[in-house]
């Protein structure tokens, strides 16, 4: 708007921000001061603005400029009902009424039949009413993060729709009708207290995304063996113990998030998933992994974290794409010797085992930037290490580690190297190597000196030598050596 409206916009301002109690009153007093209302406001965002959202849904009844938008977001609102009047705004393509404290929506919800996509996210719903199932022409539809207890059978006549978001509600089971939705791409039920899956789920032909992580599953239907366009499953934190022999039947299947359950043993419908390129089965109680995980030869990521594993098998070599694995807090006392076929490796994380030495085919793995061996029995490192010149980071805390080979000074890339709870007594003068480091932890060792040669790590910014039995006069000259790293001693 121009400079010259700024009278009668701060005039208007006051008229519609809720100060007059009757709407028509205000339209009278600037209709006698000549005032062009619809020219005024003609930009809904501004309305919106200006006014208190029932006072624009009003507007909305009475002018053309209002309820011919297409697209409105309404936030942060104080309301406990959605307004009815939310009917006017009948050519709506997109509606978006969030972070309000609204508990109810109204029945005149199902006049707004142009709706293409509807977000409800982030308020206090506990119901839907009937009519939700007008919105034939729905594409979208977002319920997350309110209180449903439950869905109206109604919500199968959204035949169009292709995401349905339901996260974090109060959900204990989905109606049968969600089987009608065979356009469904993506469905999200996670943070709900769902106890099963319907077999309708089946129908849902064209689904790829299919999440349903913290819910209170302990079996999943054998119906989802139909999903076969299917290529992300989340089902963490539930109680399962089993998966279904016809989960085999998902050849597009790429991404299975499992973590936290209690599966004990591996499913055997795995290793049939040949186009997997992660899988996380962490935090399921698993004591063995079966040598049929040779199957899956297109894993690039693989999680068995907080498992009761002893051992890995020597098949685990075949994973040829492997880029990450996680195999930490486990129970392993040794490696298989295979473990330098995975070539391509660039985080390896074996911490919280019962590992005493590294085999030196951990040499192998030169395109590691992170490991992490920490909380095991190490006394020593390999002198293979130093072939591991493109580590970033490295992670070796907790062990029994006596001292740091001096090929450690090939890993001139490492930013980040962790130490603490060792028996260190000195640092190898080559580290004055390892000119980008950054962050060198190494509290609760036995270091009783530490060289000039520190004084080449220009880049450090944190050094930690808590616990560690230097003189006063050496923590002063540590001090003095590096003034613009952050050092602690106790």
């Amino acid at each position: 708007m121009s400079s010259a409206n700024s009278e009668e916009e701060n005039l208007m301002r006051l008229l519609f921000s809720g100060q007059l109690e009757s709407i028509e009153l205000g339209l009278v007093i600037a209709q006698s001061l000549h005032m062009n209302y619809e020219e005024l406001t003609r930009d809904i965002e501004l309305v919106c603005s200006w006014f208190p959202i029932k006072t624009v849904l009003t507007l909305a009844e009475k002018f053309q400029f209002v309820s011919s938008q297409k697209k409105m977001s309404l936030q942060d609102s104080d309301w406990k009902v959605i307004p009815p009047q939310i009917k006017y705004l009948i050519n709506l393509q997109e509606l978006t009424i969030h972070h309000s404290q609204a508990t109810e929506v109204p029945a005149e919800i199902g006049m707004l039949t142009n709706l293409i996509h509807l977000n409800l996210s982030g308020n206090q719903i506990k119901h839907l009413p009937a009519e939700i199932g007008d919105l034939s022409h729905l594409l979208t539809l977002q319920l997350s993060s309110n209180k449903l207890l439950s869905l109206p059978a109604e919500i199968g006549n959204l035949s169009k729709l292709t995401s349905l978001e339901l996260r974090s509600n109060q959900l204990r089971s989905l109606p049968p009708e969600i089987g009608n939705l065979t356009e469904l791409v993506s469905l999200y039920v996670s943070l709900n207290q769902l106890t099963a899956l319907p077999v309708e789920i089946g129908k849902l032909t064209e689904l790829v995304s299919l999440n349903a992580t913290n819910n209170n599953l302990t079996l999943l239907p054998a119906e989802i063996g139909n999903l076969t366009k299917l290529k992300e499953l989340w089902i963490s934190y539930n109680k399962l113990t089993t998966l279904p022999s016809e989960m085999a039947n998902l050849p597009e299947l790429e991404s299975l998030h499992l973590d936290r359950n209690k599966l004990v043993v591996f499913p055997s419908a795995i290793a049939d998933l040949t186009n997997l390129t992660y899988l996380d089965l962490s935090r399921t109680h698993l004591a063995e992994l079966p040598s049929t995980i040779s199957n899956l030869t297109k894993l690039t990521g693989l999680s068995l974290e907080s498992n009761k594993l002893v051992s890995l098998p020597a098949e685990i070599g075949m994973l040829s794409e492997l880029t990450g694995l996680n195999i930490s807090d486990n129970q392993f006392s040794s490696l298989p010797k295979e473990i330098g076929k995975l070539t391509k490796l660039t985080y390896l994380n074996i911490s919280v085992n019962k590992l005493s030495e590294l085999l030196p085919e951990i040499g192998k793995l030169r395109k590691l930037t992170e490991l992490h061996i920490g909380a095991n029995q190490l006394s020593e490192l390999p002198s293979a290490i130093g072939k591991l010149t493109r580590l970033t980071g490295l992670y070796m805390n907790i062990n029994h580690l006596r001292a740091l080979p001096a090929e450690i000074k090939k890993l001139t890339k490492l930013t980040d190297l962790e130490a603490r709870k060792n028996q260190l007594t000195s640092l190898p003068a080559e580290i004055n190597s390892l000119v980008k480091l950054k962050k060198l932890l190494l509290r609760n060792n036995e270091l009783l000196h530490i060289g000039e040669e520190i004084t080449a790590l220009t880049n450090l910014q944190e050094l930690s030598l808590e616990n560690n039995p230097l003189s006063a006069e050496q923590k002063e000259q540590i001090k003095s050596w590096l003034p613009t790293c952050k050092v602690t001693f106790d």
